[in-house]
């Protein structure tokens, strides 16, 4: 599969074939005037009808003017008779991979499955469905910064299935070189999880994680350095890699229960008066442990009907500040689920509610169901190798 997307995005592959001339008997005629009456009756008089309807009925009122000719060697029904916009309609049925393959049947359709309002809109489609977006593969960036990318090329950089496709194909490279990686010294990447997801219905995957041996295993305890903050466990993933996981409340579960906002009584953070105004910032010892850290994890509850509050976001804001986190540390968004049953706010929707497109060091969102733990490996997998960069 990956061979049918990789060219596609290198070069344009043309492979002339019989099915562009494919031709149709006389029963499509009758077909496609009982798809318009059908298309009407449910439709309505919509900009949609009108263009599929429209380019439909001049191609059938063609083919007729044809039959009445007697015309046999102009009798079939030739799919390149179809109008450009019934095509392209056509085609906006499709996914990606699809019509990366199509593209390669002729030039003529190379150009139609490029079109850049056809990829803008299955880019708008599609990007909902994303269980994975990243500061390289966040598209609202290069609209932001006006990139000369085309639409497709957009989609095809940050969609996870494409990204897939493309390290598998790469995938020979990508073993040699972490293998040469395997050879330098590195250090036990530290990383501090927090988080409103930590303190509600989502707040079962810190015991998961911990005790879940299949996925991860715990190999040691680290104790806290800095007046108790910071303590935690050293947890192996599959790859063999160790990392320091350490878990930062708010404040306690007895507290939670009475408080009324999260910043009241709140361990992490504290109302600073600056200039007249009051500023969430990070208390002594937790700045402290934050300058220690490798990476963060920020766990958010992201059951649909779920809101994101201010506090939350200035949480956030506090313990990633630069000015006791450099801005190579990278975060890692974890946007949870309890179970696979519930429905969730969408990865682009959790980038505009913390506006991580502003942020100025490496992040990523990344779905997570909590009773199974899909998601965390990968993204651990990626917070790790980030981490190691500078």
């Amino acid at each position: 599969m990956a061979a049918d997307i990789i060219p596609i995005v290198n070069q344009p592959i043309y492979q002339e074939t019989s099915v562009v001339s494919q031709v149709v008997d006389d029963t499509l005629l009758y077909t496609l005037k009982t798809l318009i009456k059908k298309y009407k009756k449910r439709m309505g008089d919509t900009d949609d009808f009108c263009v599929v309807s429209g380019g439909l009925q001049q191609f059938i009122n063609k083919q007729e003017k044809k039959m009445s000719v007697g015309d046999q060697n102009k009798r079939g029904l030739n799919v390149n008779d179809l109008p450009v916009n019934v095509k392209i309609k056509i085609f906006s049925y499709l996914d990606a991979i699809q019509l990366c393959r199509i593209s390669r049947v002729c030039k003529e359709w190379y150009d139609l499955t490029s079109d850049n309002i056809l990829w803008s809109e299955i880019l708008e489609r599609d990007i909902r469905s994303w269980n994975v977006i990243s500061h390289r593969t966040n598209p609202g960036l290069y609209k932001e910064v006006e990139s000369e990318w085309s639409n497709k090329e957009i989609y095809l950089h940050c969609s996870p299935t494409t990204n897939h496709l493309m390290h598998e194909e790469n995938a020979l490279f990508r073993s040699f070189t972490s293998m040469i990686r395997s050879f330098l010294p590195k250090k036990t990447p530290k990383i501090a999880m927090f988080g409103p997801g930590l303190e509600s219905g989502t707040l079962k995957i810190v015991p998961l994680i911990i005790n879940n041996t299949d996925m991860l295993k715990t190999v040691g305890v680290a104790p806290g350095e800095f007046t108790g903050v910071g303590a935690g466990f050293l947890l192996k993933i599959p790859s063999g890699q160790v990392f320091q996981l350490a878990i930062l409340y708010s404040a306690s579960s007895k507290v939670r229960k009475t408080r009324r906002k999260r910043l009241e009584n709140n361990s992490l953070v504290e109302l600073v008066s600056k200039d007249g105004e009051q500023v969430v910032e990070l208390k002594p010892a937790v700045r402290a442990c934050c300058c220690a850290m490798d990476a963060f994890i920020y766990v958010v509850d992201s059951t649909k009907g779920n809101r994101f509050e201010q506090e939350d976001y200035d949480e956030l804001m506090a313990v990633v500040n630069e000015r006791w986190s450099a801005p190579h540390v990278p975060v890692l968004i974890m946007s949870c689920t309890p179970t696979n049953q519930q429905q969730r706010i969408p990865c682009v929707d959790v980038i505009k509610m913390l506006n991580l497109s502003s942020f100025n060091r490496p992040w990523q969102v990344q779905d997570v169901n909590v009773d199974t733990l899909t998601g965390v490996i990968p993204s651990i997998q990626w917070l790790i190798e980030q981490s190691q960069r500078r």
